[in-house]
């Protein structure tokens, strides 16, 4: 495993994660309202059908991770191919429903989506432990990855423009599609022509119930679920809070969330610079921190408060930045160590339980947004700005950044203990390390592997 990764080989890590967001826009918003006016199926099963396709999708996250476990060589690479295999035709049952079947197309199509789009995803950010064994590095490449994740959602955005140049709902959805298959195709065959397949460690593999043990992971898995769900809330109700709070029409939505993103992908290059010279953990703390204060006064804003809303959503963005490419980068720490402590195989567990925390989040997310938005007797109707709109938009975030600030306080992962039990790790591959009890005080102290194990 090289230290030092090539741009070449940090490109062709990076550039899937385009194609791999763009159809975020259609499959979240177009699809639901493609299947309700053109269809013509009832909006209750729509959403019913979507939520038991979703269902499946966080089922197979660990039990994908699990089998990643077992497998080395070119099926670790035959997976991203399965996957790719499975999401054509998922993707051409939700564009061309037939109408007395629509129901099974919406089903069948979304699970084999999810299910192609998890086999190219969870080997994709699993790849990340295998690039290189510098902290820096590996978020160096995670940056890139993440900030053409961001050109794929702005690109995402901008395909229902094509609505306005007389395309239909179908029409876009199928160049949507063309899209993502032709980058993704080329990119993925890049990704898995150029890179080197994963090498692994001569270990035993890890057992479902080990995972527990492993309070890190447990800590970093709560942090990173609590995170998602504070920037899922805004995520949901940010349309009425443009039109119900700010007074704007909804055609402004789409300049503030593009204010936001550019604010995303600009700050990653001051984030990965600060990493290598600070702890990932502070600095994803001090983000969200930033964000926090950054939030706050959106309860306050009223109509017109244009101005003091583009300074919030650079702040904001800037503080995203962070969640896109530190806590990845700590996970791969934290699955490092798994290694090290354990001596047990859980890499692709663990990075599919991340994944999978991420769809809770946004599921969690919504249900909290829409449950007390509605408990609350919000109206969007009402011309009144809804007070309880902006609480729920703007303070509840706040808390649960809090909660998770408060969970990695003191996380004792470091990136001096990370380097040491590299160096470990390393010997240890070579034969010259052979009992592991010698090797916890170099990495972590006695007083901190108490708390860690």
């Amino acid at each position: 495993m090289n230290s030092h990764l090539p741009k070449r080989a940090v490109l062709s890590y990076a550039l899937p994660a385009l194609p791999l967001a763009i159809p975020t826009v259609a499959v979240y918003i177009l699809l639901p309202t493609f299947y309700v006016e053109e269809v013509g199926m009832s909006l209750g099963m729509v959403g019913l059908l979507l939520v038991l396709a979703r269902v499946l999708d966080v089922i197979s996250d660990p039990l994908i991770g699990r089998w990643l476990d077992h497998v080395q060589g070119k099926l670790f690479k035959l997976t991203f191919v399965a996957g790719g295999l499975l999401c054509i035709p998922g993707l051409w049952l939700l564009i061309h429903p037939d109408p007395s079947t629509a129901a099974i197309s919406l089903f069948a199509g979304s699970a084999l989506l999810y299910l192609g789009w998890t086999l190219i995803q969870i080997p994709y950010i699993t790849w990340i432990t295998h690039l290189s064994s510098d902290s820096f590095q590996r978020s160096r490449a995670i940056s890139y990855r993440e900030g053409f994740s961001l050109l794929g959602l702005l690109l995402s955005a901008c395909l229902p423009l094509l609505a306005l140049m007389g395309f239909s709902t179908q029409a876009v959805l199928q160049s949507m599609m063309l899209v993502t298959v032709l980058l993704g195709a080329f990119f993925l065959y890049r990704l898995l022509s150029d890179l080197p397949t994963p090498s692994y460690l001569k270990m035993a593999q890890g057992r479902w119930q080990d995972i527990k043990n492993n309070r890190l992971a447990v800590r970093l898995i709560a942090a990173w679920l609590l995170n998602g769900i504070a920037n899922g809330i805004p995520a949901v109700l940010f349309p009425l809070y443009i039109t119900s709070v700010l007074g704007n029409s909804p055609d402004a939505r789409g300049v503030f969330i593009l204010i936001y993103f550019i604010a995303a992908c600009c700050s990653l290059p001051l984030w990965l610079y600060l990493s290598r010279r600070f702890d990932k953990v502070l600095l994803w703390s001090v983000a969200m921190i930033l964000a926090i204060c950054a939030f706050i006064p959106a309860v306050f804003l009223a109509p017109g408060d244009n101005h003091a809303f583009v300074l919030i959503c650079i702040l904001t963005g800037f503080a995203f930045g962070a969640d896109l490419s530190l806590p990845h980068a700590i996970q791969a720490e934290v699955a490092d160590w798994d290694k090290f402590r354990f001596k047990r195989e859980h890499t692709g567990l663990l990075f599919a339980l991340w994944n999978a925390a991420t769809k809770a989040a946004l599921a969690l997310a919504a249900l909290f947004a829409l449950g007390l938005l509605e408990l609350s007797g919000f109206d969007a109707q009402s011309a009144t700005p809804s007070l309880s709109l902006a609480l729920i938009y703007a303070l509840l975030p706040c808390v649960f950044k809090s909660m998770s600030i408060l969970i990695l306080w003191r996380f004792p992962l470091r990136n001096h203990h990370h380097r040491a039990l590299i160096r470990r790790l390393n010997e240890r591959t070579s034969g010259s390390l052979h009992h592991a009890g010698s090797l916890t005080k170099p990495v972590l102290s006695s007083a901190t592997h108490g708390r860690v194990q």
